[in-house]
């Protein structure tokens, strides 16, 4: 990470007095003569902006983003801002702060490395920034909330900021099929009260296969008593809030749940990306398991499932493939799991008590593992690590686990009073997450190789499930408890949320891929299957009734990206409170903007450009830092008429 730059109270103090002056220059310019260019940060902060950039580091190895470097005395900058303080708000390590000038605060420039756009905090256009820059690599450019997306692309701001940046993707709203990921980040447009607009990051999506339902967002700078956070409604793929579109990084992993689950037809699945619908995997099935890895998604995509029929036969198959495959006879229980690399593993448990266990391959030889054995679990290794298998031995009531089929040897991790257990695949080879229920309802957590005491979770206990997120393997434990659903991140120390109640059974899911969010899922007792993926305590969706059973598992896909269609019978806003632009603007350049259109930008000019606005009554989400601090008049950009135009660089597409 780069060093500390000089702080902001230094160039405010000495530029504070022409700045009551030039304010004022301002606020008669613009009664007297209407709009002028602005004049840009380089020139009136009298810095000189650098040829090039320094390429921050990018989000890979951590599940978080890196506390940014510039930060002065902790969390939230209080070096630089004396009374700022953390919302409540945080994601991946994001942190929404405040208090904006909407909550009652003032403005703070701030520069994330030497010679960079600086950025106000804390406007909510910092906060995006923020998260570009530290999770993508993005450096800081000029844009307020509501062009924070199309700003990106303009070809004279891209080639002075961001160079060698990734190739991000702009998506208008609304497009059929499309809706806001985790990750991702919003504009929402400009109202006749407000010339800055908004934006924010979004941190989870509950959007059915029809789309509708909500999505979750991390904001700064939302009014006052705002935590950081933020759910904007979703009707028939049409965002609202007054979004106009968002930015996504195609590099930036995309999780999707894939859920199965038997209902009142027979073992159905699907994948919940945008537009896919739940699709038929076999008429009747006992027992049922889904796993996916890294690819396309499609109908059902290339996930392996898993059942055993009413005769106690094993079979599997590949999404992509219609043909099951049948793996084993004699079946009493089952389950299917995936590499990283879209291997198979497979595991059974015989009517006569006898693991087998298989990798490689859907139609290869089972290896048997162990005899005399009451349940089983397997999940699969993530990176370089093996499988990890685990049973519970039907004599003695014991525990126990290894690290690969066919070899090595078991370690007995709890000798006797086991009711059932639970394993989750770790980042690393001969590490994981296991947990089990006493005999008593006690459920107990750890790591593998247990290096430390067996943790109590809770009493009372019906049902757990395990899992970690992301890159650092970060634990998500679950369980039932007086039918009740509690789900906890970490281990050291658990601190358990109720996610639901009236509930049966649960199942949590996630994967080891940089943006991987907790995924939870759940049936009632009368039978409806709920799934969340994001945030814990956000919205959960609906995904069936009358289902029996249900199965959870994940897809990442990054790398396959499809053109979808913008939707001409829709509005680009969807509430009266909120615009994309004043009533001054072209309304052909206006229209170009909603449907993601654009001409070429003025590439002439070395200096960044404003689109042109009217002087706005809230000063919500500027971010002009390149201007001295602002009062009221300070803060409105000088401006003359320039016509709306930008060059995307890109078509609006969208991974499916």
């Amino acid at each position: 990470m780069f060093g500390r730059v000089a702080r902001a109270r230094t160039f405010r103090t000495r530029w504070l007095p022409p700045l009551v002056a030039m304010s004022m220059a301002v606020v008669l310019g613009l009664v007297l003569l209407g709009p002028f260019e602005l004049i840009t940060a380089a020139n009136a902060s009298g810095q000189s902006l650098p040829d090039s950039f320094p390429r921050p580091a990018r989000l890979g190895a951590a599940q978080s983003v890196a506390l940014p470097s510039w930060w002065n005395d902790g969390t939230c900058d209080p070096g630089n801002v004396p009374e700022s303080k953390a919302l409540g708000a945080s994601w991946h390590g994001l942190v929404a702060c405040g208090p904006g000038p909407t909550e009652g605060g003032s403005d703070h420039v701030v520069s994330f490395f030497p010679g960079a756009w600086g950025e106000l905090e804390w406007e909510c256009v910092e906060l995006s920034m923020r998260w570009m820059y530290l999770a993508w690599g993005v450096n800081p450019y000029p844009a307020d909330g509501w062009d924070v997306v199309q700003n990106y692309g303009v070809s004279s701001i891209k080639a002075k900021f961001n160079p060698d940046g990734p190739q991000l993707v702009v998506v208008a709203n609304p497009t059929i099929g499309a809706v806001p990921q985790p990750g991702d980040v919003v504009s929402v447009g400009r109202t006749t009260s407000d010339n800055f607009g908004h934006t924010a990051v979004v941190t989870a999506n509950a959007v059915d296969s029809q789309g509708n339902g909500t999505i979750t967002l991390i904001q700064q700078n939302g009014g006052a008593g705002n935590n950081g956070w933020a759910t904007y409604a979703v009707s028939d793929w049409v965002v609202g809030d007054g979004v106009t579109g968002w930015l996504h990084n195609p590099s930036w992993t995309r999780q999707w749940p894939l859920v199965g689950y038997n209902g009142p037809t027979g073992f159905a699945a699907r994948i919940m990306s945008p537009g896919n619908g739940s699709g038929l995997v076999a008429p009747a099935a006992e027992s049922i398991s889904v796993s996916g890895y890294e690819g396309p998604t499609g109908a059902n995509g290339d996930a392996i499932y898993g059942y055993i029929d009413q005769y106690g036969n094993f079979l599997v198959r590949q999404g992509s493939s219609g043909t099951w495959n049948l793996a084993a006879q004699h079946a009493s229980s089952m389950v299917v799991a995936t590499t990283a690399s879209g291997d198979p593993v497979l595991g059974y448990l015989s009517i006569s008590g006898d693991f087998y266990a298989e990798e490689g391959s859907l139609t290869g030889t089972f290896t048997l593992e162990a005899k005399r054995v009451a349940s089983i679990a397997l999940v699969a290794g993530t990176g370089s690590s093996a499988p990890l298998l685990g049973y519970v031995q039907s004599r003695t009531a014991a525990f126990l686990v290894k690290v690969g089929i066919a070899g090595g040897n078991w370690t007995v991790v709890a000798a006797s009073g086991v009711r059932s257990i639970a394993l989750a695949e770790g980042t690393t080879p001969s590490n994981g997450l296991m947990g089990y229920v006493s005999s008593n309802g006690s459920f107990f957590a750890n790591e593998v190789p247990p290096e430390n005491q067996w943790t109590q979770e809770a009493t009372g206990v019906t049902a757990i499930s395990l899992a970690t997120v992301g890159p650092s393997g970060e634990p998500l434990l679950g369980y039932v408890a007086r039918n009740a659903f509690y789900v906890a991140e970490g281990l050291d120390p658990a601190i358990w949320t109720e996610e639901a109640t009236g509930v049966a059974q649960i199942a949590t899911a996630s994967d080891s891929a940089p943006g991987a969010s907790p995924v939870l899922g759940y049936v009632t007792i009368t039978g409806r299957l709920e799934v969340l993926q994001g945030r814990l305590r956000s919205r959960f969706s609906l995904q069936a009734t009358g289902v029996s059973s249900l199965a959870l598992s994940t897809v990442t896909d990054s790398l396959r990206v499809t053109r979808l269609r913008r939707r001409r019978d829709a509005p680009a806003t969807r509430r009266n409170s909120r615009h994309p632009a004043n009533s001054s603007d072209d309304p052909g350049k206006l229209r170009a903007a909603l449907k993601g259109e654009g001409t070429s930008a003025d590439t002439s000019s070395t200096t960044p450009i404003a689109l042109r606005g009217k002087l706005g009554t809230e000063l919500e989400c500027d971010s002009r830092a390149g201007l001295p601090p602002r009062g009221a008049a300070a803060h409105s950009p000088l401006i003359r008429p320039r016509a709306l135009t930008w060059d995307l660089g890109f078509s609006p597409v969208f991974p499916h």
